[in-house]
């Protein structure tokens, strides 16, 4: 019983190396406290209430593909356009003086989501909803969020394609939306203790910078060696894994690491789920 509670939640403080140096690199650089204390509570918040689902509720995640979920997943991705963008570029919702990122919050979900589609109806639903993601994230723009999206839906379809030639066509396509997000970059600034925080951990020193590379390895974990490994698991591995690597080649934020809670709700709820899908 004891080793089943230790499996649910040692997820969670997988993230407590990632934050902590991330804090310590944004207290540094002179960050104000009311900024990186939003890190803390909603780790805190999210991995309470991850807990308390994963305890109370003992239903299986697999009964019913939920296709309506789905379709409010993907009209959650099109909320930041009903809102004021930065310079053209919609990604957030404002709530007071806190901004969400719609898509860092809601793709693991949906990544959940189109797996048990794919497992309950014909394969044309999950590739057909996968291209409407794609493309609301495209107009975003995120070429941060298309790649890593991209990636995992791949993995996640590939097998379920068994033409070759759909699947050729499928690569082929979503390799074009993804080479465009990149073409079409934003040129929104960069926050340094956001999109730069790797960077900023690397000025604290060399031994800082290996624990931080460390740290979001840890945040991998749970997809690529934790559990039972299937093809939700590697996609969401993929997603994360693609969403780290991304931060080198352009301004977008690093998950967990720096500033921002969308990341940590979007990480719990993706460790959440899992562990629920494996149990």
């Amino acid at each position: 019983m004891q080793n089943n509670k230790l499996i649910v939640i040692m997820p969670y403080f997988l993230m407590i190396p990632s934050i902590i140096i991330g804090i310590l690199a944004m207290i540094s650089y002179g960050v104000d406290s009311s900024i990186w204390i939003q890190n803390i509570i909603v780790w805190i918040f999210g991995t309470i209430l991850g807990c308390a689902f994963l305890i109370r509720n003992k239903k299986s995640y697999l009964h019913q593909d939920n296709f309506s979920l789905t379709i409010i997943i993907l009209l959650l991705l099109v909320l930041p356009f009903l809102f004021d963008g930065l310079d053209g570029v919609h990604r957030w919702v404002s709530l007071g003086p806190i901004r969400f990122n719609v898509a860092v919050i809601f793709l693991p979900l949906l990544i959940i989501q189109l797996w048990r589609l794919s497992l309950k109806r014909p394969i044309f639903y999950t590739v057909g909803l996968t291209y409407i993601a794609l493309i609301t994230l495209l107009l975003h723009p995120d070429a941060s969020q298309v790649t890593a999206f991209a990636c995992a839906t791949v993995v996640m379809i590939w097998k379920n394609i068994t033409t070759p030639m759909l699947k050729i066509l499928h690569l082929a396509l979503t390799a074009i939306i993804v080479i465009l997000s990149w073409l079409f970059l934003d040129d929104l600034a960069p926050v340094p203790f956001v999109e730069q925080i790797i960077f900023l951990v690397a000025d604290m020193g060399t031994i800082w910078l290996i624990l931080g590379v460390i740290s979001l390895i840890l945040l991998l974990l749970p997809f690529f060696l934790g559990g039972k490994k299937n093809v939700l698991s590697l996609s969401l591995g993929a997603y994360y894994l693609m969403m780290i690597i991304a931060t080198f080649f352009g301004n977008f934020p690093m998950p967990i690491m720096g500033y921002g809670v969308s990341p940590i709700i979007g990480y719990s709820i993706a460790i959440t789920l899992l562990n629920k899908v494996n149990r």
